[in-house]
């Protein structure tokens, strides 16, 4: 058995919920934790900054050569005040003072009123673009960094969380600093341009370092994947969802939003496809074509109707023609509500003595509409036997029929208020998505047909459904989509799903009427038995576990390395040379110094310092102080990693093509931007659902080009650093041996160096490092099926995105 206590993961500072676990002191010791690493990779940025201006006046008439000389004086004084000012920002903040949106120096007095020149405009304006591009591309870790230090905080999170990390209060004591000890605007000007942009390019890694310490120590680890399928249009708080949908749909379809249902919802790529069909699919509507029936599934084969309440599913409606004589507009629930029907009654043997009020008499205007749900969730008219024909003959028979778009034409007039309206509307962009989730494999997607009335009725019921994350009937549409996930991998699993579901179903069918209470009950007895698998897959793994927790310990010096150096490579594309020399060649050396000196030796620290300077010199160099450290730089930088390589027995026969790919790097890093070669995409041959991510393969540069990542796409950039960040929960494909393996990341090792992924089928378990894991990704072997969000979640994000894509501004902004 393996020890527990070994294998204890830190205590969680937050729950599943996002709640802090911890107290306000263990909170803000975490976060100066934090801060004491963020601050001394941040100095060593702006260090190096400072160091290369000495080209910072050329050509300045408005700095003479004792300003110059001054300048370069007190430079050591500028770190210093910078780093009192940042620190000073960060205590000020934790104590409870928030930023107030202006500089914290500012003065307003007549003595600081100047008229600006042309030169001073330029530079105002120079230094705006840079702050700007700076906000912009560190937005994706700055989103996460909020949300986790809003929660440490304990601040509600909004939009505009006071986070002490991000780069407005960089920003400030950067002013700070320069105002302090270069009061001439002349001079501080074109030094906070030339800092922030040399800052620019190694922010991100900073951020990311700082949210993968406080994603270690279990504060929201899950955020990075939340918000990768969030929305930019999804309000932080629930309560506001609603209103944002009746806002998208009214400017949408300014002449009515029946329209909206035939949109169909674009599936997010990172899902990854499960077949061979395309990912979207367009909705169709009555007046478009004959609706298709869902597959028939156990959940629709079945019959949950008691005698009295209505006739059993598979029976044709009153009234239905034939089937070759139907109309496209053919809608069997209007049909069915034109009907006379009566008031069921209860079975023998369960009625009371005593009148019983009926729940429908306190709904007012809905109590109609509700009824007829009522009924249709019983016995559901859209599964009549004679529409399994029309879906035979359709060309898109894997996807379930979306009802809703007819429900809300059979009872549009009876739901008489136009939030009720927009609900429905809501309810069936959220199906839209559900049923074209590859995640979910098509032989269980009939399950949540069943459940497309008893959602919508709970919808229209019950409005804290859309602003309450516990809400049961949320919650039994994630722990059914997520216990979906993998099941055709095991036949006895996916069958045990489908008949545990199918009967859950059958009895909310049966016993909900109004009261939500109903689901709450479902969920459980679906979730006893995701529990009870849980178990089981806890009780296979430990052997795996042990295994690989008893291997990283043995070699515990390598682990630490590893993990370091992800650290260090992280948020920059890195090239295949150097990376795969820092992964392999300078892992070794750096395990070696590790195990012999230590880390606090002067060896390793001068080995860190050598993969710092490599990874520096293959950037991009913009001005002539730049070119000449690297210049300067390089011999020695050749010598260390030459000595390094001679450590472990390498001579430089062995070293020869790493050190001409590096000649060649530099050759392209000191090259004017507009003459380095254009690199050929890379990303026409690798899966769909991952090709954003092979952008990795890029050269390095310091090129201030915008990408889909800075600005805060939602797409996977870095495989590598979307691989050392994967939570617990994220289900790959994996291409073994002419067979596909579906497998849920289920452990991480202490030190991240092996992941352990398993499949339904309890006997088949991966076990990858992330450096493999990234590789496999790369080229295709491995794809991504889905992070772990809840389906709700995911939906609503496309439905929003979706709905936003078709608003009739966005079709003149294209012609435009």
């Amino acid at each position: 058995m393996v020890d527990s206590e070994k294998l204890a993961a830190p205590v969680p500072a937050t729950d599943a919920e996002g709640k802090l676990l911890l107290s306000a002191d263990e909170a803000r010791d975490l976060l100066r934790d934090c801060f004491a690493a963020f601050e001394d990779r941040l100095r060593s940025l702006m260090r190096m900054s400072v160091e290369t201006t000495n080209d910072l006046f050329e050509m300045n008439e408005f700095v003479n050569e004792a300003n110059v000389q001054d300048f370069r004086l007190k430079r050591k004084e500028w770190i210093a005040r910078f780093e009192q000012a940042l620190r000073e920002l960060f205590d000020k903040r934790l104590s409870g003072v928030r930023r107030q949106g202006r500089r914290p120096d500012f003065d307003a007095s007549i003595n600081t009123l100047r008229v600006l020149n042309a030169f001073d405009q330029e530079r105002q304006a120079a230094l705006t673009k840079a702050a700007n591009l700076l906000h912009r591309t560190t937005k994706r870790e700055v989103d996460a960094l909020d949300l986790r230090v809003g929660v440490l905080l304990q601040q509600k999170l909004t939009r505009d969380i006071d986070n002490p990390f991000s780069p407005a209060y960089i920003l400030d004591a950067i002013g700070v600093a320069c105002r302090a000890v270069y009061p001439n605007p002349r001079i501080w000007r074109p030094l906070m341009e030339r800092v922030i942009a040399d800052l620019t390019p190694g922010m991100s890694r900073i951020l990311i370092n700082a949210n993968r310490f406080l994603a270690g120590r279990q504060v929201l680890p899950e955020i990075k994947a939340e918000l990768r399928a969030r929305s930019e249009l999804r309000p932080i708080d629930d309560s506001d969802l609603l209103p944002v949908f009746t806002q998208l749909l009214k400017e949408a379809a300014p002449a009515g939003a029946d329209a909206l249902l035939a949109l169909g919802i674009d599936v997010p790529a990172a899902s990854g496809a499960t077949s061979g069909r395309p990912a979207r699919v367009a909705a169709k509507t009555p007046a478009q074509s004959i609706p298709p029936a869902p597959p028939k599934s156990a959940s629709d084969r079945s019959t949950s109707a008691s005698p009295q309440s209505a006739p059993p599913s598979g029976a044709a409606v009153a009234g239905a023609p034939p089937l070759a004589a139907r109309s496209a507009g053919w809608n069997p629930y209007a049909i069915d509500i034109a009907q006379p029907h009566t008031a069921p009654v209860d079975a023998p043997g369960t009625g009371s003595a005593l009148p019983q009020l009926d729940p429908m008499l306190a709904l007012g205007t809905l109590s109609e509409a509700i009824t007829a749900l009522d009924r249709w969730q019983r016995a559901d008219p859209g599964v009549e036997s004679d529409l399994a024909e029309a879906q035979a003959a359709s060309d898109e028979s894997q996807v379930p029929l979306n009802r809703i778009p007819m429900i809300s034409a059979a009872i549009g007039d009876k739901a008489i208020n136009s939030p009720e309206k927009i609900t429905m509307d809501v309810i069936g962009l959220l199906f839209d998505y559900i049923f074209r989730d590859p995640s979910i494999p098509e032989s269980l997607r009939g399950l949540f047909t069943r459940l497309q009335v008893p959602i919508l009725k709970t919808a229209l019921l019950d409005r804290s459904f859309f602003s309450d994350k516990k809400h049961p009937a949320r919650r039994l549409l994630d722990h059914l989509a997520a216990a979906s996930i993998g099941a055709t991998t095991d036949s006895g699993y996916g069958a045990a799903l489908e008949l545990v579901a199918t009967r859950v179903i059958d009895e909310l069918c049966r016993d909900f009427k109004v009261d939500v209470a109903a689901f709450v009950g479902a969920d459980a007895k679906l979730q006893e038995f995701v529990d009870g698998e849980q178990r089981k897959l806890a009780a296979s793994l430990n052997t795996e576990v042990a295994g690989v927790f008893a291997a990283e310990e043995d070699d515990a010096d390598r682990s630490h390395v590893r993990a370091f150096i992800r650290d260090e490579l992280s948020g920059v594309n890195v090239p295949f040379d150097v990376r795969s020399f820092s992964e392999t060649t300078w892992a070794d050396y750096l395990t070696l110094l590790r195990a012999q000196h230590g880390t606090e030796s002067a060896a390793w620290r001068g080995a860190v310092q050598t993969l710092e300077d490599l990874l520096w010199s293959i950037t991009a160099k913009e001005g002539p102080a730049q070119k000449a450290r690297l210049a300067k730089l390089v011999p020695g930088l050749i010598r260390d990693l030459r000595a390094g390589a001679a450590a472990l027995g390498l001579d430089d026969d062995r070293m020869r093509p790493f050190l001409d790919a590096m000649y060649q790097l530099h050759m392209a890093a000191i090259r004017p931007r507009a003459d380095a070669p254009e690199q050929k995409a890379t990303t026409e041959s690798v899966p769909v659902s991952i090709a954003p991510m092979q952008a990795e393969a890029a050269p390095a540069s310091d090129s201030m080009d915008m990408t889909a990542a800075d600005m805060g796409d939602s797409s996977i950039i870095n495989i590598h650093d979307f691989v050392s960040e994967m939570v617990v929960g994220t289900w790959l494909r994996f291409e073994q041996d002419d067979e596909s393996i579906d497998a849920r990341l289920s452990w991480i090792s202490p030190l991240r160096s092996k992941y352990i992924f398993t499949s339904r089928v309890r006997t088949q378990a991966v076990v990858v490092t992330p450096e493999e894991l990234a590789w496999q990704l790369g080229i295709g072997k491995t794809r991504l099926i889905v992070e772990p969000v809840p389906l709700f979640d995911r939906a609503v994000s496309a439905a929003l995105d979706s709905i936003a894509a078709r608003k009739p501004h966005s079709e003149e902004t294209a012609a435009a």
